[in-house]
């Protein structure tokens, strides 16, 4: 059992690659093992390739953790079991491409199912799903931002993540997130950069940004007509 941050988003590691568990033993080993964590990556098989399985802390699989897929393939080369370069794996959100070099990850998104102007409340923003639903919504001076109650709030209307973003000059944002499933704010969240991303995209055009979140600096840009998310990840411990 290991364990990675992936710019602050915190994650325990389980290498199955020689056994497989049921849905209900993989739930009993998050809730023993995740701790202060903000989730649990299960490293699989399927058809060849490496399988990422993800679970929240609250024990509950989600199909797609952007950061947790950068930590996935940090885990993957520290192990010797990938190079650095372009590589192929799959999730729960399909099949999906990552780039390692060595500190720094890059993982093609999943594609935006759903990208729709909405509010809830007296709060207006836009509904993006990024293999998992975020409810996006800027605001000015995010880290004086109530994350905490007001995150809880919208979660909770939303059936979704919720994600507060300031623009401080263009291209550069400041964001937080209050993750579903996590039930808390979390120092980073790579799904709802990338929903962030999409939606300060569709307002100015922009292929590429900076996004400062509370663990570290986030970059999002386009290739191949893909959205891929990059930053850095960091073995932190053993047991």
């Amino acid at each position: 059992m290991l364990r990675y941050s992936a710019n602050g988003n915190s994650f325990v590691v389980f290498n199955l690659l020689e056994k497989s568990l049921s849905d209900e033993e993989k739930e009993k080993l998050v809730l023993e093992n995740v701790g202060d964590e903000d989730g649990v990556l299960f490293v699989e098989r399927k058809n060849h390739l490496f399988s990422m399985d993800y679970f929240n802390r609250d024990g509950k699989r989600a199909k797609f953790c952007g950061n947790g897929s950068r930590a996935f393939l940090k885990y993957l080369f520290d192990e010797g079991y990938i190079k650095e370069g372009k590589v192929d794996f799959w999730s729960y959100a399909g099949l999906l491409r990552g780039i390692v070099k060595n500190d720094k990850v890059s993982v093609a998104m999943p594609e935006i199912t759903l990208f729709q102007k909405t509010s809830f409340d007296n709060y207006e923003g836009h509904l993006v799903v990024v293999g998992v639903p975020h409810f996006v919504v800027q605001v000015e001076n995010v880290e004086e931002f109530d994350v905490e109650k007001i995150g809880r709030y919208l979660r909770q209307l939303s059936d979704a993540n919720v994600n507060f973003f300031e623009e401080v000059s263009r291209g550069y944002l400041k964001i937080r997130t209050y993750e579903r499933g996590v039930e808390r704010e979390t120092k980073a969240c790579g799904s709802g950069a990338t929903a962030t991303f999409a939606v300060y995209r569709e307002k100015t055009g922009v292929s590429e940004a900076i996004l400062q979140a509370p663990g570290g600096q986030l970059r999002l840009y386009l290739s191949d007509g893909k959205i891929f998310l990059e930053g850095s990840v960091e073995r932190c411990s053993e047991g």
